[in-house]
């Protein structure tokens, strides 16, 4: 079987679910990018009301940089929450399915009985949702960048827009990515999603005591949120910390869980 026909397959039975996820997130974007004018116009009153808040807390809502400046708000309105998460459901649905839920559905192993490598039937499947998850935050990043100037976002530059989105992006393909791997090593699609979403909602909330409990302070460089938000690439661009650090932990996952799949009884 040549090389491309399993992702090109997989893209096209995705499209049009594509389509409707590229819908909504764009909705999702314009609606909250255009919310910035009024808060900005309401600036004294958020300001007071940031004041009053925990340092800790700030940095958890992602609002170290205030509520009024443009990557304040949206890093609190949008990339601490809302567009990680949206990119995490899809990306960690379509992950479980690459190898775990096909195996499941009983579609896998007619699949096999091709002359098809097991591991190229499992790439091909994961870099479906590694392009898929770029189209999604492209839309988003590519929508902000559009719409800097009607909704007083100049401030940022198309360099932190892209370097925030490219951060979002590894963030949800690094739960992905262990998704992927739990799946194919154990072939269990329960698993797959248990990993990934587990993980992800798991560091998520030590990242948020980290930042209000002494005790957990030590351990938020172990979340994978903490390398995303902090520093934010909004603020302080392409940093290694929020680009580097997911590829060098998810590369060596999905290796791993590729290895096991193709080694692993399917019988």
């Amino acid at each position: 079987m040549k090389n491309g026909l399993i992702l090109g397959q997989m893209l096209r039975e995705r499209r049009r679910a594509t389509l409707w996820w590229s819908l909504a997130i764009a909705a999702l974007v314009l609606i909250t990018a255009a919310s910035y004018p009024s808060v900005k116009e309401a600036g004294s009153a958020f300001d007071q009301l940031v004041e009053q808040m925990p340092e800790g807390l700030l940095e958890m809502m992602g609002a170290a940089d205030g509520l009024t400046t443009p990557a304040g708000y949206l890093n609190s309105q949008l990339y601490s929450n809302v567009l990680p998460i949206v990119l995490l459901i899809f990306g960690i649905s379509a992950a479980a399915w690459t190898v775990a839920g096909s195996e499941r559905e009983g579609t896998l192993e007619p699949l096999l009985a091709n002359p098809v490598h097991r591991w190229q039937v499992a790439i091909e499947r994961l870099t479906g949702t590694t392009l898929l998850l770029a189209v999604l935050t492209l839309v988003a990043t590519v929508l902000l960048v559009a719409f800097r100037s009607p909704f007083e976002l100049d401030e940022l530059s198309v360099a932190d827009l892209t370097a925030a989105g490219t951060a979002a992006f590894l963030l949800s393909l690094l739960f992905s990515g262990i998704t992927y791997a739990t799946g194919a090593a154990t072939g269990s699609k329960g698993w797959a999603i248990a990993a990934g979403a587990g993980l992800a909602t798991a560091t998520y909330v030590l990242f948020g005591l980290s930042s209000l409990v002494d005790l957990f302070e030590s351990l938020r460089w172990a979340s994978p949120w903490y390398w995303f938000l902090q520093p934010s690439p909004l603020s302080e661009g392409w940093t290694f910390q929020a680009i580097g650090v997911p590829l060098l932990v998810v590369v060596p996952v999905i290796a791993a869980g590729t290895v096991v799949f193709t080694r692993r009884d399917l019988t």
